[in-house]
This record gives C-alpha cells, sequence and structure tokens, in this order.
C-alpha cells in the first residue's frame, strides 16, 4: 500500500479546512493516488458507521465529514448511524456476513476481542508504525485498543468514573463541602450520614449504587482494592478472589443499610446524580455538566475528583474506539479519515463540542487548565481506568456478575456466595462461549 508522501501533508488534512491550510502554508491538499481500491476515475466512496443516535453527536460528525470530503477532492464519506446494542450488533453480522461492512467503524471497547477474534478487525500496527500521532496517545487509550499483541482500535472517546457530590448537602449534613471521602470507610460514613428517608423509604441516596446492571460500579472497587476481573490469557475468572469478595461485601453492606435508590445503571432515566437523589456517585464528566444544567441552581455546588484510591488508584473506565474493516477496499483511505479524527486539532474540537475527554499528552495542560475544577480529575481518571474486560464472552460474563450480584442485593445469598457461584457459572458457560 503507497503510504503518505510525508507526516506533514497527513497533518495539514486532518485540520479544520480554514485553519490546516493556515497552518500548513499552503492552499492546495495531498491528491489521492487513484489506484485500484474499489473506485475508478479518481472518486472514492468511504462508509464510516458509528454506534449511537444523539444529536449532539451527529452534528459533530457532519462537520468533520464535510471538511473531510472538502479536504480529499473526489471523496466522498457515507455516513450512518445505528443505536448501541442489538441494533448495531445485528447490522455489522448482516454487513460482514454479505461482505458490505463498513471501512471505518465507531464502536465499544466490549467488541474489540469478540470481531478481532473473528478478522473482522483490521490491524493497525503498519499504519501506526508510520504515524506521528501515536507517540501523543496516552498510554492507557492505546492500550484499550490492544489484543493479542495488536493494536485494532484508535480509543478516542473515553468515558471515565470520577468521584462527583454534591457540595451543599455536604455542608447542610455538618461536612466539610470542599473534602470527598478518602477511602472507604470515610465513604461509608459520610454515605450513610448523607442518606435521606421517609420511614423505611429511601428518598436522597447518600451513595448512588446501581441495584441492577450494577458491574461499572462493582468493577472500580474490585480494581481499587487490587483485584482482578478475569485472567484472559487462561480463560480464568478471578471475581471469586478474597479481593474481589471483599469488594462485594462493602458494597452489598451499604445496599442493606438502604443508602442507595434501587435503580437501573443500564436506563438513563433512572441515574440517580444527575436526577437530585444522590448526594455522592460515581459518574461520568457527562453527569457532572448535565446536572449543572438541567439544575441551574446546582451550579458550583458539585464537586469532582479521582475515584478513591484503596490498594491501588483505579476506576472504570469505558472507551469508544475507531476500527477499520478488514473487509475495507479503502484502507489507506480508511486510516487517512482516522487519522483526522485523531489529530490534536479534531481532539480539542471534540472536547469543546461535545466535552469528552482529550486523550492526547500534548492537550493535557490546555485540558486542564481549561476547567480546572473537573479536568485534572477527569484527565487523571482516563489515565489509570480500565474499561471491560477484552474477552470474546465480556457481554455474557457481566450478565453474570450482575446477576448474581443483585442476589446479594435482596438477600437471596451472601456476598461470597454471590461471587463465587457466579465464578461456577462462567466456568461452565466457557465451552460454549470462547472463540478461538
Amino acid at each position: 500500500m503507497k503510504r503518505r508522501k510525508s507526516i506533514m501533508t497527513a497533518l495539514c488534512v486532518t485540520v479544520l479546512a480554514s485553519v490546516a491550510l493556515t497552518a500548513c502554508g499552503s492552499n492546495s491538499t495531498e491528491q489521492l493516488n487513484p489506484k485500484d481500491n474499489g473506485s475508478s476515475g479518481g472518486s472514492k466512496t468511504l462508509t464510516f458507521w458509528r454506534a449511537g443516535t444523539d444529536a449532539p453527536e451527529k452534528a459533530y460528525w457532519t462537520r468533520v465529514i464535510q471538511e473531510f470530503e472538502a479536504s480529499h477532492p473526489g471523496v466522498k464519506v457515507n455516513y450512518s448511524e445505528v443505536p448501541f446494542g442489538n441494533d448495531m450488533e445485528t447490522k455489522l453480522n448482516a454487513a460482514y456476513a454479505s461482505g458490505t461492512a463498513p471501512d471505518v467503524l465507531s464502536y465499544t471497547l466490549a467488541s474489540v476481542a469478540q470481531r478481532a477474534n473473528l478478522g473482522q478487525y483490521e490491524p493497525l500496527d503498519a499504519y501506526t508504525d508510520e504515524w506521528d500521532g501515536k507517540s501523543d496517545m496516552m498510554e492507557s487509550v492505546l492500550n484499550t485498543g490492544m489484543y493479542k499483541d495488536k493494536l485494532y482500535g484508535l480509543g478516542f472517546i473515553p468515558d471515565p468514573r470520577v468521584l462527583l457530590w454534591r457540595k451543599d448537602l455536604f455542608e447542610a449534613a455538618g461536612l466539610d463541602p470542599e473534602k470527598p471521602p478518602a477511602s472507604w470507610e470515610e465513604l461509608a460514613k459520610d454515605a450513610e450520614l448523607l442518606t435521606k428517608k421517609d420511614g423505611n423509604t429511601t428518598v436522597m441516596a447518600g451513595l448512588a449504587i446501581p441495584t441492577a446492571n450494577a458491574w461499572t460500579f462493582w468493577q472500580s472497587f474490585v480494581l481499587q482494592n487490587g483485584g482482578k476481573i478475569i485472567d484472559a490469557d487462561k480463560n480464568e475468572p478471578l471475581f471469586d478472589s478474597p479481593e474481589s469478595i471483599e469488594a462485594t461485601q462493602y458494597i452489598v453492606d451499604l445496599v442493606k443499610k438502604g443508602v442507595t435508590i434501587p435503580n437501573d445503571s443500564a436506563k438513563s432515566n433512572e441515574n440517580l446524580f444527575p436526577n437530585g437523589k444522590a448526594a455522592i456517585a460515581y459518574d461520568s464528566p457527562a453527569a457532572y455538566v448535565n446536572t449543572q444544567k438541567d439544575h441551574p441552581e446546582l451550579a458550583g455546588k458539585i464537586g469532582v475528583s479521582g475515584p478513591i484510591e484503596r490498594k491501588t488508584k483505579a476506576t472504570f473506565a469505558g472507551m469508544r474506539l475507531l476500527f477499520m474493516s478488514s473487509q475495507s477496499k479503502q484502507k489507506d483511505l480508511a486510516f487517512e479519515f482516522m487519522q483526522t479524527v485523531m489529530s490534536k486539532e479534531e481532539t480539542w474540537n471534540r472536547y469543546k463540542e461535545l466535552g469528552t475527554p482529550v486523550v492526547l499528552n500534548s492537550l493535557k495542560d490546555d485540558y486542564i487548565k481549561d476547567k480546572p475544577e473537573m479536568n485534572q480529575a477527569v484527565f487523571d481518571a482516563v489515565s489509570y481506568g480500565e474499561g471491560a474486560a477484552k474477552v470474546t464472552y465480556s457481554s455474557k460474563m457481566y450478565e453474570i456478575i450482575s446477576q448474581h450480584l443483585e442476589a446479594a442485593f435482596y438477600n437471596t445469598k451472601s456476598a461470597e456466595q454471590a461471587m463465587k457461584d457466579a465464578a461456577a457459572e462462567l466456568k461452565k458457560e466457557l465451552p460454549n462461549l470462547i472463540t478461538n
């Protein structure tokens, strides 16, 4: 495959058209070689799918695509968006089966193992080895796209969990509004103090703990306690370890004390903190922003910090990545588009337009300076965050964990038995789940 003539030329086509032409000191862009890549006459069509249907991100992609097309004469980008979950899975499965998969895909970390294992994602090492932008990516972000020692995806939209707290509720309860809990012991004590009940019914959660689909919340505490979720090399579940059981017991005890309101983490309308129903939460940076946007009276009354450190500093951090399809007939062009999205200029644009955390080390200082009350904690959380386990059966594994956690929350079994049963169930299911 023919590579770009120079890194400077590649950079010139990755930024906003007006900025790029000024920064590169030229009013021209490199013309793509009209070689046989499934196109004719110099015209090329690139297909791009992204998971999600929210309007702000659609507007973002519309702008990016328009500017990419303007800087690449003869190129047309066909854009589609599909809801997360079964809708995207069904559409992707059909596309790969028929040979019509997109050239570039914006999708979740949870898809890496499954689709890389099926040979559907193209390894990117041959491209990134010649790309200076790789060395600027945060190590934790770059690692999210790694699977079996190959790079399959470029992380570009992190979703870390940070500690949020209501300063006004802290002050009303006699707590220092500028001092969030710094240990598990302090978190439990503060959560109980901040909980408000009407009889036996909790009406203000001291700590927002999901009681259904609780695995992301649970994973943060397991990691903080020095535990691991799974040994991916051996396909050995580790969530029945002493570290995991201790973290599970800690969460179960708080639920049984009534510090939370029953809620399902998979349903945004049940998210307690943004809906003003929790004093403390592990939640996303978007929750911090949206809570103040939807409740102007809370502006300046919400604190944000990195998650509590116990044995180690850790938190859950989801990630959306850019993938190249192995079926693409436009692989060079596909990587040009991926470079555009990953460029320093576009990473900053994405932060300003969508509020997404930056993923480049060179933007750290500017990012923190822009909103110091929030962005230092967010950058740190991205740095030491860990997302879903990269195994082909991660969805089933986390489903099993959540089901057994729920049983422990509602006294069907002890925390220890819940984790032992979850591990045993996964081991039993593994022969039917492992994809080689």
